[in-house]
């Protein structure tokens, strides 16, 4: 088990002298709480990009124009309803808060023709890729304790247009759903060499636990680096996220990827009418944008006297969650900002790949991770999810109703946790439950 490298005896402060104090509807879209003026005016800004919706080119909205023509969603918070996740459903439907990468074995670039993410959407006289409908299947699962419980395993129908031509006959389809954006500032701003002393690929300690770094190349500098956005660390830092984002999301270009990514086949049947060869976000809205993803706090954790969330911690390490789930990291002396520097923060998370075993695996691989592998996600916030998104879905695709879902699902590396919180009496195991929702 690791134990923690950065003493903090105030467990309230998750993001050091950045934490807000804030447990409403609103709790994940504070700014920092030691913002300087500077950056509080480009948290502002950033944020009126990040909410509003973008419209199709050309416009007289000139500022917020070029949606498209292929996309997923017309703003940010489409997805990241008030910063933080997204729904796996609406009304049967998948809903904009889960898309769907897509990917051919042996080919980087995703389907040749279709391209790495599915756009269920489109501008007007341009056909949509295609569409999706989810079910699930309810499967009963026991507890050590002889107890049951009922998890929810999704099914996909994957209604693929065939206008731009047949998908590749071994194409995959990866449910994604988004994440809640607290504290990435202050993951970003955590040194490399504290994220490789957690990595164990060969599983050095034989304690089960093998996390694995992930190394993409950054198409700024390009140069190899250490991964750690995305769920599947597949983003550098948050300057190629937002970038990725506005693309896959939106169909909006930016100073990293100023052309769309289209494949053969949708060249062919795509005209498009331009006149400015610039980025449809330039690079002083786009870094507004950055610095207000830099700059959303997370909330101090709450309940921190109650007898039950101290019983559930004790017991939320004792049975391996803290291996992965890592409670303590420190910011370096070098951020994007200042006020991020040298911050003791809980986020709970290595921002290493560990493979979570079969029944979560997509068969999708990125750069280094395997299709069972993921980062660990973090966990501060997480008890606000229902007061700020008015759901409490989990896991990558959503499938989970609840934390405690989330955690039966757990398999692979995740497996002797989930066996050791199944072995739990009912008493213990709400502890460990009311320990996780104060975060």
């Amino acid at each position: 088990m690791h134990s923690s490298l950065f003493a903090e005896s105030n467990t309230d402060l998750s993001g050091g002298k950045t934490t807000v104090f804030n447990s409403g509807p609103n709790a994940f879209g504070m700014p920092l709480a030691n913002i300087s003026r500077t950056n509080r005016r480009a948290h502002v800004v950033g944020n009126s990009f990040f909410n509003k919706n973008w419209v199709f080119s050309p416009s007289s909205t000139t500022a917020r124009d070029g949606l498209g023509p292929l996309f997923h969603a017309r703003s940010c918070s489409s997805c990241h309803i008030r910063d933080g996740r997204g729904a796996p459903t609406n009304e049967q439907s998948t809903s904009v808060g889960l898309l769907f990468r897509l990917s051919v074995p042996g080919k980087p670039t995703g389907d040749p023709v279709l391209g790495v993410q599915l756009a269920i959407n489109a501008a007007p006289g341009i056909e949509p890729e295609g569409v999706v409908h989810v079910s699930y299947e309810e499967q009963v699962v026991g507890l050590d304790n002889l107890q049951t419980t009922s998890l929810r395993k999704p099914k996909y129908d994957l209604v693929v247009n065939d206008h731009y031509g047949t998908p590749h006959p071994k194409i995959k389809f990866g449910p994604r759903i988004a994440q809640q954006l607290v504290g990435l500032g202050l993951l970003e701003a955590v040194p490399e060499k504290i994220i490789l002393d957690f990595a164990d690929p060969n599983d050095e300690d034989e304690n089960g636990i093998s996390g694995k770094a992930n190394y993409i190349i950054n198409p700024e500098t390009k140069q190899r680096e250490l991964g750690r956005f995305g769920w599947k660390a597949n983003q550098v830092n948050l300057r190629t996220q937002t970038a990725s984002a506005f693309l896959r999301d939106m169909g909006i270009t930016s100073p990293i990827h100023p052309v769309e990514d289209f494949t053969i086949p949708q060249k062919a049947k795509i005209k498009i009418n331009s006149t400015n060869d610039q980025p449809d976000i330039d690079q002083s809205k786009f870094q507004r944008v950055v610095t207000y993803l830099r700059t959303l706090a997370p909330p101090a954790q709450r309940n921190t006297d109650n007898p039950s969330v101290k019983r559930g911690d004790l017991l939320f390490n004792k049975i391996g969650c803290a291996n992965c789930h890592i409670p303590n990291l420190k910011t370096g002396s070098v951020a994007a900002i200042d006020e991020l520097k040298n911050q003791n923060i809980r986020p709970y998370t290595d921002l290493l790949l560990h493979d979570m075993g079969k029944h979560l695996a997509d068969g999708i691989s990125d750069s280094m991770a395997s299709g069972s592998e993921w980062r660990t996600p973090p966990l501060w916030g997480i008890g606000l999810t229902k007061t700020v998104n008015g759901n409490s879905f989990f896991l990558h695709d959503g499938r989970a109703r609840s934390i405690e879902e989330a955690i039966l699902w757990h398999g692979g590396e995740g497996s002797v946790s989930r066996k050791e919180y199944s072995s739990l009496s009912t008493k213990e195991r709400q502890d460990v439950l009311n320990f996780i929702n104060s975060l």
